[in-house]
């Protein structure tokens, strides 16, 4: 994809934001619309749910416990469920009777990901475009979870320069693409007073949270579980002056200089600030909310003779890069 035109043809500068959704998103070129073609080993990258059942049997465990202190059998929605790998896993963790009697829902953007969501779940699972749609079939009431979802969402990256917060997109210099600064209205994020040192750059998932907002009225009740790296705000970009935006090309890393050339060609992410989350979840629906490390929560089930199983809690690594946050809300 040549992202030439098109940020000349808008002012010559896009933010980061604009540039990631053009990446990973534009109907005709984005990686997650027509380019990405598998999750593992032959993918581009690797997730918990493509290594083991560990992770599927941890969220069978919650499902259940939610289940249980919400006093109803809760429908289940996945959102963002890359192959469908981890959706047949938890699948294969239930009971028969539960898997009888519960309903899974897969909520996913993406079109390709949806036709293949569809194909490996067959009549087990219903596929959706929204979650509107899907708590709509739900009553508002449901278990809802995800799997490196936030950090797929596009970011706004800022730099902080001479005193005060610049915002970093894209622009075109003697034919070559650059990022450059510039001065723009800030979102809302606890990292703004935390990271104020020179030259530091960091990422606020805004559209993550207008998402959010746009739907989280909807859900009445329930259990909301996410999973994703990155950390809290006094730790997230600990040794990462510059910022943790990157990507990914069959399992090999990119730096942010680096993606504008491979637009639509490869993975791109960056690490989630779980106190913006946190924040989001308590101000907005005043949800009851829990927060742990990924080896925290695994470990009831884990096996650590199993080398996947250990893998995934090992610390320092996925253990704790990796972490979890439970929101429940209770019917008023």
């Amino acid at each position: 994809m040549d992202i030439v035109p098109y940020i000349l043809a808008h002012g010559n500068w896009i933010s980061m934001e604009e540039f990631m959704e053009l990446a990973l998103y534009d109907e005709e070129g984005g990686y997650y619309s027509r380019n990405i073609s598998n999750i593992g080993f032959r993918g581009d990258f690797s997730t918990s749910a493509t290594m083991c059942d560990l992770l599927a049997r941890r969220i069978v465990h919650q499902w259940r416990e939610s289940c249980r202190v919400h006093k109803r059998r809760l429908p289940i929605i996945e959102i963002g469920g890359g192959n469908g790998d981890l959706a047949m896993a938890i699948c294969r963790n239930m009971s028969l009777w539960e898997r009888i009697f519960s309903r899974y829902l897969m909520v996913d953007r993406s079109r390709t990901l949806r036709n293949l969501q569809g194909m490996v779940g067959g009549h087990s699972v219903t596929v959706l475009s929204s979650v509107q749609k899907a708590l709509k079939k739900t009553d508002g009431c449901a278990f809802i979870f995800s799997n490196e979802l936030p950090d797929a969402f596009p970011a706004r990256q800022f730099v902080y320069q001479g005193g005060q917060w610049l915002e970093l997109g894209l622009a075109v210099t003697d034919g070559k693409i650059v990022r450059q600064a510039t001065l723009s209205p800030l979102p809302a994020s606890a990292a703004f007073e935390r990271w104020a040192q020179e030259g530091q750059i960091i990422e606020v998932h805004e559209s993550y949270y207008k998402w959010y907002a746009e739907w989280h009225e909807l859900w009445k009740m329930g259990t909301m579980l996410t999973i994703d790296y990155g950390q809290t705000n006094d730790k997230v970009y600990y040794r990462r002056p510059q910022g943790s935006l990157r990507g990914y090309k069959a399992h090999t890393l990119l730096s942010a200089d680096e993606l504008p050339a491979l637009a639509g060609h490869c993975d791109i992410t960056c690490d989630v600030n779980f106190t913006d989350i946190m924040n989001m979840a308590q101000g907005m629906g005043g949800d009851v909310v829990q927060y742990m490390s990924q080896r925290d929560f695994l470990l009831p089930l884990a096996n650590p003779t199993v080398p996947e199983e250990a893998h995934l809690i090992a610390v320092p690594g996925a253990g704790n890069y990796f972490n979890v946050l439970i929101q429940n809300r209770f019917d008023v």
